[in-house]
């Protein structure tokens, strides 16, 4: 290795490369690929036959979503634990509605028609060379300890994507994240072999960390920073950890450090532009997740960081 290169921050693509191409696609995953990431992150659900789906939303989203003939979806729109796997192929996901708030915050994002919500048998097959290459995948899992009747218990969380991901033979090449820390505790239980991030947020309009009516805030699984001197880098390292997934804008180069020094990595969410990136390869993360990969791959080109394979069709 040139002696000169600096060592190496990962790259993941936020839910495939959202900037560029649809969000949570095969496609989109492509598009990631070929730009050059070391990670791909994306979403789980599952479906009404508990099946697990690549997929952000908890409701089919009527700005993303239309039937193959051509129909956008009206609101409002169903949940997709309503459909089967099979009955979730009808829809395509590779056109955002014109005139939507998503083109308008992704102007770049170029169609790709006949998208449909994959599962991960189908992403494994769509990267199968890269996986090879070393390609890791991050799985978030969305789970809302807020409204638990909106989806699976952690534990029938847990036991169905370790049992999935032995299966296909990927956990190797798997991380697990979510801010929902049951979920992750019962991972734990169930094996040593898929590491996990932590993921919080202190946003105003998001807020896994501080306590809700007087009581710890349940997100959290019981780890809250009070007991750990109000230093959350260590109640997520005491948690089984083994990165810290913090918005960007919750971070300090102290706090990265901090959280380092206990032996965790940081891989920070969603950094798209240039200067909020370069903050953040300042800062000496571990990871950036970005909705831009290519951002973040021009910044650390610059910076002389070793950069991850670029993968064509």
């Amino acid at each position: 290795m040139n002696s000169q290169l600096q060592p190496r921050i990962l790259i993941h693509g936020h839910r495939g490369a959202r900037g560029l191409a649809p969000e949570n696609t095969l496609a989109g995953f492509a598009c990631a690929l070929k730009v050059g990431v070391d990670v791909l992150e994306l979403d789980l659900r599952m479906s009404g036959d508990g099946k697990i789906v690549i997929h952000h939303d908890r409701k089919l989203n009527p700005d993303l979503t239309r039937i193959k003939a051509g129909t956008w979806l009206t609101p409002p729109t169903k949940p997709l634990d309503h459909y089967t796997f099979e009955a979730l192929q009808q829809f395509d996901m590779g056109h955002a509605r014109p005139e939507s708030s998503i083109l308008k915050r992704f102007p770049c994002q170029t169609a790709r028609d006949g998208q449909t919500i994959p599962d991960l048998a189908m992403l494994r097959d769509r990267v199968a060379p890269a996986l090879d290459d070393g390609l890791l995948l991050n799985l978030e899992i969305k789970s809302d300890p807020l409204k638990p009747e909106q989806g699976p218990t952690p534990t029938d969380w847990a036991t169905t994507l370790v049992d999935e991901l032995n299966t296909l033979g990927l956990m190797n090449q798997c991380w697990v994240q979510s801010f929902d820390w049951r979920v992750l505790r019962q991972i734990h239980a169930l094996t040593d072999k898929l590491p996990t991030g932590f993921l919080t947020s202190a946003q105003p309009d998001f807020d896994t960390i501080t306590a809700h009516a007087n009581s710890a805030s349940p997100w959290l699984d019981g780890y809250d920073p009070a007991q750990f001197s109000h230093n959350l880098p260590q109640a997520i390292a005491a948690a089984g950890g083994h990165y810290w997934g913090p918005c960007f804008q919750d971070l300090t180069r102290s706090r990265v450090a901090e959280a380092q020094s206990l032996g965790l990595e940081v891989h920070t969410w969603t950094v798209n532009e240039i200067t909020h990136i370069e903050t953040m390869v300042d800062y000496a993360v571990d990871g950036i997740i970005s909705d831009y990969p290519d951002r973040v791959r021009t910044v650390l080109a610059k910076r002389q960081y070793v950069l991850p394979t670029v993968f064509g069709d």
